[in-house]
């Protein structure tokens, strides 16, 4: 795992959260969408030749300030759901994330390849709160109580569909 955290972002280094397993790893990090929106992007590599991973090309699920919202309920929340689901229609890429244990499974499938990332809870929490980071920066200023108390009752929400 490595986190890199900055009192003033770099957005040519924005923060960012790694989780590794032996066949594939995973990168949380900040990101916007097409509209300029702050949100996060995850970011998938396979192992590559050597000891390394295939950054270069790596795939990239894009979340929209929605997703970010939901997945960082399940996340903080992940009794309420088993499992969160996601996909992009036109690209045929789908993202879920499913409790596994004590690990969250990341797993992205596209156009047939699957990519897993099994992330252990150490991983869970700073990925879980780097992503609650981005939520708390594009939401009118709430106390930590008061985020927590939203993403509970979104975790709730989505767990009765």
């Amino acid at each position: 795992m490595t986190s890199t955290a900055k009192e003033a972002i770099n957005p040519q280094f924005p923060p960012s959260v790694h989780a590794y397993c032996r066949s594939a790893a995973v990168c949380v990090t900040f990101a916007n969408d097409r509209l300029s929106k702050p949100t996060a992007a995850i970011e998938f590599a396979e192992k590559g030749s050597g000891s390394g991973y295939a950054w270069g090309d790596k795939v990239v699920f894009q979340l929209t300030q929605g997703e970010l919202a939901e997945l960082c309920a399940y996340l903080h929340h992940p009794w309420q759901r088993h499992k969160w689901v996601h996909s992009k229609g036109t690209t045929a890429k789908g993202l879920s994330v499913t409790q596994q244990g004590k690990s969250v499974l990341f797993a992205l499938s596209i156009r047939g390849r699957d990519i897993r990332v099994p992330v252990v809870p150490r991983d869970q929490y700073f990925i879980a709160n780097l992503l609650l980071s981005r939520l708390v920066a594009i939401q009118p200023p709430l106390s930590s109580d008061d985020h927590q108390q939203s993403l509970l009752r979104l975790a709730h929400a989505l767990s009765q569909k």
